[in-house]
């Protein structure tokens, strides 16, 4: 495990050892004085190509926090703007000694073109409608401490169902991946023209069209964003439509409540789109695990960044 890419590239065991170290890295960022030495005298690189804050700030507080010296870059004020190739950009962040680089993109791809050309530890914050492990281990880690799991076999046989705009979420790729990998059933709720083609052949999830006993009975209920600015607005009639029928809405949660399935957990990857896929009632309810996802997301990168350190120190000593 040289880079982390996508949740293709990592097995079973990188996944228990990440999640393993996530726990210790918690413990962490509970402590008065939030430091250790682990990565002092190296430098992340944060090329962030798209808006973020949630991601780009996690990766910053996580490498901070294992000492490292951190640099961000975007396309905006650097010589990327001026008409710098990507091959020349990467080389110079690489002269300038580079341990690590996080990258977002929109182009799907874009960090495995990156690590080919850096050669140096690479992490996926997300490409386009691709993927974004990251995200994928983090709900995995918050999944598990809501449940009180310590052990990754202790989650398997539980159901996830995630809602939403299937077919333009990196979110929704990387955590169906991830979540089938460690033996979680998953349902996918979604309408047709949020739906990817062929999703149950290729994944092995269940596909459902609308809410109903069988979701309503799920460990974990995951909201997607509706991703406005990857199809306008032309794959659904309107907002008022979409939160009737895919909505954590105030009906959903008079459902749940009438099942008394005061256990099920409500997660959201962020931003929220209040009012659309999730409503504040929902969003803020004891249910809602929603920023816990934020702060265990540190913790999660942070174990990534040690695992990749690691990993990489002892191939570069064979």
């Amino acid at each position: 495990m040289h880079h982390l890419l996508s949740i293709d590239d990592i097995s079973f065991s990188d996944v228990e050892n990440i999640i393993d170290l996530s726990f210790s890295m918690l413990e962490i960022l509970q402590r008065d004085i939030k430091k250790v030495p682990t990565l002092r005298g190296r430098t992340v690189f944060l090329m962030f190509f798209e808006p973020s804050t949630r991601t780009r700030v996690s990766f910053e507080l996580a490498a901070k926090t294992l000492s490292a010296d951190t640099i961000n870059l975007s396309d905006k004020g650097s010589s990327i703007e001026k008409g710098e190739s990507l091959v020349d950009t990467i080389k110079t962040i690489k002269s300038l000694g580079a341990d690590f680089i996080v990258v977002r993109h929109k182009g799907e791809g874009f960090p495995h073109l990156i690590a080919d050309i850096a050669k140096i530890p690479t992490i996926n914050g997300g490409d386009g409608k691709n993927e974004h492990p990251t995200q994928a281990l983090l709900d995995l880690l918050t999944m598990m401490l809501k449940k009180g799991l310590r052990k990754l076999s202790e989650i398997k046989g539980a159901t996830i169902s995630i809602v939403g705009d299937i077919m333009h979420s990196r979110v929704a790729r990387s955590g169906i991946k991830l979540f089938s990998k460690v033996g979680l059933n998953v349902i996918v709720i979604s309408s047709h023209t949020t739906l990817p083609k062929d999703i149950e052949k290729f994944y092995g999830v269940k596909i459902k069209n609308f809410f109903d006993d069988e979701v309503f009975s799920s460990d974990f209920i995951m909201a997607l964003r509706l991703q406005k600015e990857r199809h306008g607005n032309f794959i659904i009639p309107s907002d008022e439509e979409y939160n009737e029928f895919w909505g954590l809405n105030q009906r959903f949660l008079d459902e749940i409540k009438k099942r008394k399935k005061d256990s099920v957990i409500i997660m959201h990857p962020g931003p929220m789109n209040l009012g659309i896929e999730i409503e504040p009632a929902v969003a803020y309810s004891d249910s809602s695990a929603i920023f816990e996802q934020v702060r265990n997301g540190v913790a999660v990168r942070m174990a990534v960044f040690y695992y990749l350190f690691t990993k990489n120190a002892k191939r570069e000593s064979l």
